[in-house]
């Protein structure tokens, strides 16, 4: 019997396969960086025209493209402090020379 290229009923999107998906939306995480603890989460990304610098390759990071936005947990609001990574980079954090201008 061959495919079906219809869409599926509900409008249910199947799960993807080989890892989580890049927006996880509200869910924070937290992790021990740099000696001290930071928050972070993925984005998708928005198409505000924005970019950032990523510390860990101090190239552009476009608003557009999914990456992930950290910040110090010690931090209030944390709005001021908000670091925003390429993803990969973010990954690589511990792989990194010492001494990149991580905040």
């Amino acid at each position: 019997m061959g495919r079906s290229n219809r869409k599926r009923r509900g409008g249910r999107v199947p799960p993807r396969r080989g890892g989580p998906p890049v927006d996880r939306g509200p869910v924070l995480e937290e992790v021990e960086f740099a000696g001290q603890e930071w928050t972070f989460r993925h984005v998708r990304g928005n198409d505000s025209g924005r970019s950032f610098l990523c510390p860990g390759c101090q190239q552009d990071v476009q608003a557009a493209t999914p990456h992930t936005v950290a910040w110090p947990a010690s931090s209030m609001s944390g709005v001021e402090n908000r670091r925003h990574w390429h993803t990969a980079c973010w990954n690589a954090r511990d792989r990194r020379r010492p001494g990149h201008a991580w905040a």
